[in-house]
């Protein structure tokens, strides 16, 4: 769509926006908000929407019915990512489909003695062997069926042993326990995770090699799903997850300094100079929030804005991100927060 053909108010709204880091909400003609979206610049993002020629179908109705654009500056991207999510699980906008339903997502547990299942989904976590949550629902429904049908998984030598059958075996309560065993290691230690996702490529390959194309490809789809259950608990996550984090980054009228705990930013605060006695400060006062603001975390609301966070924390590009039990790293973080 060229510029000119949009109605003289939207192109006055485009024009006002600044190239600055924040949120858009999209508006049709009653004033409900149709779309939130988030960018680094928010006038290039915004004018992108009516500058390109869009061919996803979706995406060309939201911009026929965009009749107002209203947006919310930010200091830095992760302010902007983290309103944005907020503003989408509050508002539910019609063509936002990411973050809105986090009060669906599921947990897998591993059940005590049951006759047809040794793994089972649940809503909330209900014990130390409930495991997610997981956004996928229908991943979920699939490796609950792929367990039954490798049941029982035995472990020796430290290499998972199964093999997949049609028609699951009958649950047999003296191999119960050595198959529970099996399944708690792989979802709660992630190089087990991983030594059992390589047993999977090994079948796989042994299935093909074979000319049995059809196990294989059971194998290729359940690799798939696992990884997808490990990524949720991803490295980045398993890198940052339990630590005292302090992060900053530069901006236009000084510096934004952020401190993460266990995903969670529980303090935020600007400075014009970084001086050791206000990060102190900033410090003492981010440690006595922590324990209050951390028991109150809902933790499948939590997951979009942890995946946010260690998003943001990896991509240390044009930020400072150092660990609280690093040796001087209030100076450490001053030194390199200086040279951005």
């Amino acid at each position: 769509m060229n510029l000119s053909k949009i109605p003289k108010h939207l192109r006055e709204k485009i024009d006002s926006i600044p190239l600055k880091p924040g949120v858009y909400k999209m508006k049709d003609i009653e004033g409900n908000i149709i779309y939130v979206g988030k960018s680094k610049t928010l006038k290039s993002r915004v004018k992108s929407y009516f500058y390109t020629n869009h061919e996803w179908r979706k995406l060309k109705l939201l911009v026929f019915h965009i009749h107002d654009i209203d947006y919310i500056v930010t200091d830095t991207h992760l302010e902007a990512l983290i309103l944005e999510c907020t503003l989408i699980k509050k508002l539910k906008p019609i063509y936002n489909s990411q973050f809105k339903n986090h009060k669906k997502y599921m947990y897998l547990k591993i059940n005590d003695f049951n006759k047809f299942k040794p793994i089972w989904m649940v809503e909330e976590r209900e014990d130390a062997n409930c495991f997610g949550p997981y956004r996928s629902k229908g991943i979920l429904e699939e490796v609950i069926k792929f367990f039954q049908k490798i049941y029982p998984i035995t472990k020796c030598e430290g290499i998972y042993k199964f093999t997949y059958k049609i028609f699951p075996e009958n649950i047999k309560e003296d191999t119960f326990e050595k198959n529970k065993e099996s399944l708690i290691e792989i979802f709660s230690i992630r190089q087990c995770m991983e030594k059992f996702l390589l047993q999977i490529e090994t079948k796989m390959m042994d299935a093909a090699g074979n000319c049995q194309f059809e196990t294989a490809s059971i194998y290729r789809d359940m690799q798939g799903y696992m990884k997808y259950l490990y990524n949720t608990k991803s490295s980045e996550a398993n890198d940052f997850e339990g630590r005292k984090i302090l992060m900053g980054e530069k901006i236009d009228d000084g510096y934004k300094i952020f401190f993460i705990s266990n995903g969670s930013i529980i303090l935020k605060r600007k400075y014009k100079y970084l001086l050791s006695d206000e990060l102190e400060g900033f410090l003492a006062d981010a440690n006595e929030l922590e324990g209050r603001l951390l028991d109150m975390k809902n933790e499948k609301r939590a997951l979009d804005f942890k995946s946010i966070v260690y998003g943001e924390i990896k991509d240390q590009e044009s930020k400072t991100v150092v660990f609280l039990e690093d040796e001087n790293y209030l100076k450490l973080f001053i030194d390199k927060l200086q040279r951005l």
